[in-house]
């Protein structure tokens, strides 16, 4: 098993290990930005299996004393079959009621870009303005899965936060329990963004049609309890040990607690 030593809970189906089978990616600048420290122990008994529980636990309870918050938000996404560059963007997120605005700085192609829902309208839909010449005209109002917004962005914007991230992986490793699927987890301490994180590897290793992703990373800031970074991949091809990489969302020079009014997100 490459040498790592892994700690078992039958019962709950995880497998928790230390450092995780593969460096982060460094391929592009915000990747560059993690940096692996030395890595914990593996958990041991009981507490191995516990190891994800307790870090979507703690990550909902930070959240749940959040009212909002800025940051930068940098995405990639496979869309027609091709990885987008990384998009850098202006976030604001209101968790109740529920706000999302976004504005992308970069690339050229998608400088420009908002987007801004605000769950204060009741109406399930969303303002958004495209980049480059569609956006001359301003906002249009569409429904929050409008079919040619999801043909440029795999989630609608109120699934680009941090909560939607969290939300992500508990869906997708309580769908692996419940077909009885083994769920491995691996921690290991990193650096991102300037910030200490714990990096949570997630593999589910069975495929199967409704089976989210072969490879999840999970990056908490160890303060504030808060996910700055996930990944995911597909199933490896061939004898890679890694498979492709098909979203992936960060959140850096976050600011919490700002004081952020109806006015940032009604548009």
């Amino acid at each position: 098993m490459r040498g790592k030593r892994w700690a078992s809970v039958a019962c709950a189906g995880l497998f928790v290990g230390g450092a995780g089978i593969a460096q982060p990616p460094k391929s592009t600048p915000v990747k560059a930005e993690l940096n692996k420290l030395e890595a914990p122990k593996a958990p041991e008994g009981a507490k191995a299996g516990d190891a994800l529980v307790t870090m979507i636990a703690d990550t909902r309870a930070a959240l749940a004393k959040t009212r909002d918050y800025t940051c930068t938000f940098t995405r990639q996404e496979v869309r027609n079959g091709a990885l987008s560059a990384e998009q850098v963007a202006e976030m604001k997120v209101r968790l109740n009621p529920g706000g999302v605005y976004v504005r992308f700085a970069r690339p050229d192609t998608i400088a420009g870009m908002e987007v801004a829902y605000t769950a204060a309208r009741k109406n399930q839909k969303m303002r958004y303005r495209p980049a480059g010449v569609g956006g001359a005209k301003g906002f249009r109002t569409v429904d929050l899965d409008d079919s040619k917004f999801l043909a440029e962005n795999r989630h609608p914007v109120t699934e680009w936060t941090m909560s939607a991230v969290i939300d992500r992986v508990t869906a997708a490793t309580a769908r692996e329990k419940t077909l009885n699927n083994p769920v491995e987890v691996y921690t290991g301490d990193f650096q991102f963004a300037g910030r200490n994180v714990t990096r949570y590897e997630i593999l589910t290793r069975r495929p199967h049609a409704f089976r989210y992703a072969h490879r999840m990373l999970v990056y908490i800031d160890k303060e504030t309890k808060l996910p700055l970074r996930y990944e995911a991949y597909d199933q490896p091809k061939g004898s890679a040990a890694v498979g492709d990489l098909f979203e992936a969302y960060s959140f850096s020079d976050v600011k919490l607690n700002v004081g952020l009014g109806e006015s940032n997100f009604d548009y």
